[in-house]
Order: structure tokens, then C-alpha cells, then sequence
């Protein structure tokens, strides 16, 4: 049923700044020869700890698309305060509809975000197409500064690696200590792979 979840509406910025990384990495604040190099190590920080953990950590808007209803609830991922924009889909005719609202309950309480067909209304019949249900909701935290310590501090931990390594392969050592500090961290936080 599920085709999968796309960003629409990207998060204004990142959670770790470039200042917040410098000082990470021990860089000076007026040495700004290496910023954009920074700033792009704080972009893929971002994107690597979200994918990981399967829900957005800064707002942003996100589109479910499933190729019907489910039998029960919607599972949508994770992600601070979230809520649902609307719920579209292709009737038996291939028309496109919005659910109203009052046919359906968000449970944002739980740490994985589901919807639910409201009491005691069932989920429409759709359209058997890709795509029939489309689902806009949106999550994460409104700001940088709301954003969990742990998270912002994996986010530096592969910010300060990346740095030091720059190429994929390291020759002459092994160390696993990054992945398993951020396996510490970000492990407990990590939404269920959802099928």
C-alpha cells in the first residue's frame, strides 16, 4: 500500500550552524576560508541523522503517497507537533477528493504518527492507482534552538569525522568509535522501518 514520502516543502535551514561546527572542529570564528565547506558538512549532517532516524527534525512539509487506504491506520513516521494539512485521494471514478477532516484522528501522542479513520467512519473505497492517497502532513521542530541536544551533537560528531576524513577510505587505521558513539545516541530515537 505505501509508495513511499517526499519532501515538499524544505525546512528553512539547518540545525547546526556554522559557528556551532567551527567551534566543534576548533576553527576560529574569524577564519572564514573553510564556511561554505562547513555549511555543507552541516547540510549533510542534517540529512544523514534524518534519514537515519526516519522523521524530520526541523519543520518541514512531507507528502505520504500509498496506493490505497489501509485496513487500519495511516503510519506516517515521526517528528515533533505534527499535523495534517489533507488528505487526497482518487475515488472509484478516478475523481480526485479531499477527506474532510472530521472523518479522520491524528495521533501525534505516540512516537510513531498515525492516522486513523474516524469512529465509526471507514476509509473510502480509492481508485487502484499509484498514488491514490496522498497524505500532506507536516513535523519538526520550529527552530534550531528547539531541537535536542543529542541530535544537534551527533550532527557534530559527523561534522568533526568528516572533516578529519575527507576521503571514503582511511588507509592504515581502523576505528568504528564515530558509529557506535552515534549508534548511542541516535538508536533510541529511531522510528521503525514502516512497510
Amino acid at each position: 500500500m505505501r509508495q513511499g514520502t517526499i519532501v515538499t516543502v524544505k525546512p528553512d535551514g539547518h540545525p547546526l550552524s556554522v559557528f556551532e561546527a567551527k567551534r566543534q572542529l576548533r576553527i576560529e570564528p574569524e577564519d572564514t576560508d573553510q564556511d561554505d565547506h562547513i555549511a555543507d558538512l552541516c547540510a549533510a549532517a542534517h540529512r544523514k541523522i534524518e534519514r537515519y532516524l526516519g522523521f524530520p527534525i526541523l519543520r518541514q512539509t512531507l507528502e505520504t503517497h500509498l496506493t490505497g487506504f489501509p485496513r487500519g491506520p495511516i503510519w506516517l513516521g515521526g517528528g515533533d507537533s505534527p499535523e495534517i494539512v489533507a488528505i487526497r485521494y482518487r475515488d472509484t471514478t478516478n475523481a480526485v477528493q479531499t477527506l474532510d477532516p472530521a472523518k479522520y484522528v491524528l495521533d501525534a501522542a505516540s512516537r510513531l504518527i498515525r492516522v486513523y479513520p474516524a469512529l465509526p467512519v471507514t476509509w473510502p473505497a480509492t481508485a487502484c492507482t499509484p498514488g491514490a492517497v496522498v497524505v500532506q502532513w507536516r513535523a519538526g521542530w520550529e527552530q534550531p534552538s528547539d531541537v535536542a541536544e543529542d541530535l544537534i551533537h551527533a550532527m557534530k560528531l559527523l561534522v568533526g569525522h568528516w572533516d578529519q576524513n575527507r576521503e571514503a577510505v582511511v588507509v592504515g587505521t581502523i576505528s568504528t568509535e564515530v558509529q557506535i558513539a552515534l549508534d548511542d545516541i541516535l538508536a533510541p530515537l529511531r522510528i521503525p522501518f514502516i512497510a
